[in-house]
């Protein structure tokens, strides 16, 4: 009995084995795909995406790469804590988020750079360093204070372009930043860090750029990093990868502080060489410490028009360009 017990144990296990190869591919679900592509960058550097994070296991399943920093923007006009948002990603397990906090009502893109940098009264540099919005701000920082992880706060963003109202006053901009840093510590907020974050305005030479930046510098006391916009535009702003190279570098060894690529993009037609330039960067960069990947729709294209390529392509649903996408993340292209 036991020889033919052990042969028939021996073509069941077979049988068994041969139906399991026959039976389709199984797909796990969406968050396990997401976790299987989690990036571990050894510089130990953030991937994160903006994206409602209650449709960011969808992304990340597309794409193939689970990002471990979730990024929104945030206009001081909306008057509310985040809490739904810091709850939603909490439960995605993910303890990184980068706020762009805005201190203004937004303007249509499409009304032109020029009403969209009109003063706001009460959303002013001025305004707020006199204490226009200290409850508010004191409002938002207690929510902050709740998200079981760290919060990067991007206020103020692109402060030396020309195309928002807190370009204006530089000095009253660096009081407004120093007074919205002493208000989120004052409420206890020791999860948050302050990004600094700037525009590369390729348009301008090196020493205007840098000259021009740093009349808005609020001090190394109040800053934990800065960081840059890093948009390809296309067509007559084909701004390729080498291009932003010296001005990172000039951020870092300027500022002494990590640098975040805070709002990340190109345009469709270059793609592919774009962003295997991009990771190329990346990995010989470890002082570049966040890259936040960013298809919103784009004020700069909006303005534009015909004159800048196509920003309105997806990576999720594009193949060869979400693979370049994780070799980022996932800093695979040295």
């Amino acid at each position: 009995m036991r020889p033919f017990a052990l042969n028939l144990a021996t073509v069941s296990a077979t049988l068994v084995l041969l139906a399991v190869l026959a039976l389709p591919a199984w797909t796990p679900h969406a968050r396990e795909v997401a976790a299987s592509g989690t990036p571990t960058p050894a510089s130990g550097r953030l991937f994160g995406v903006y994206t409602d994070p209650w449709h960011l296991s969808d992304w990340s399943a597309q794409v193939g790469v689970r990002p471990n920093l979730v990024a929104k923007f945030e206009p001081f006009s909306r008057r509310r804590r985040i809490d739904p948002f810091l709850r939603e990603v909490e439960r995605d397990g993910i303890t990184h988020v980068m706020v762009t906090w805005e201190p203004w009502k937004p303007v249509p893109a499409a009304l032109g750079a020029v009403a969209q940098a009109k003063r706001q009264p009460g959303f002013a540099n001025a305004d707020i360093a006199a204490g226009s919005q200290d409850a508010y701000i004191a409002r938002f920082a207690q929510s902050l204070a709740t998200f079981r992880g760290t919060v990067y706060l991007r206020y103020a963003h692109e402060m030396n372009g020309f195309w928002y109202p807190w370009s204006a006053a530089p000095r009253a901009y660096v009081r407004a930043w120093r007074r919205v840093v002493g208000i989120v510590r004052r409420e206890g907020a020791r999860n948050v860090r302050f990004v600094w974050s700037t525009n590369p305005n390729l348009y301008e030479t090196v020493p205007v750029w840098l000259r021009n930046m740093r009349r808005y510098w609020p001090g190394a006391r109040y800053v934990d990093a800065v960081g840059s916009t890093m948009i390809n535009f296309g067509r007559e702003k084909n701004y390729s990868v080498g291009r932003f190279a010296p001005r990172l570098a000039t951020l870092h060894r300027v500022f002494r502080k990590p640098v975040f690529l805070t709002e990340v993009n190109t345009d469709y037609a270059t793609r592919i060489s774009w962003l295997g330039d991009l990771g190329r960067l990346v990995g010989r960069a470890p002082w570049i410490r966040a890259v936040a990947w960013s298809q919103l729709p784009s004020r700069g294209k909006a303005q534009r028009g015909k004159a800048a390529g196509d920003l309105n392509w997806n990576v999720a649903s594009d193949r060869a360009a979400a693979a370049q996408l994780r070799a980022v993340a996932r800093d695979e292209s040295r």
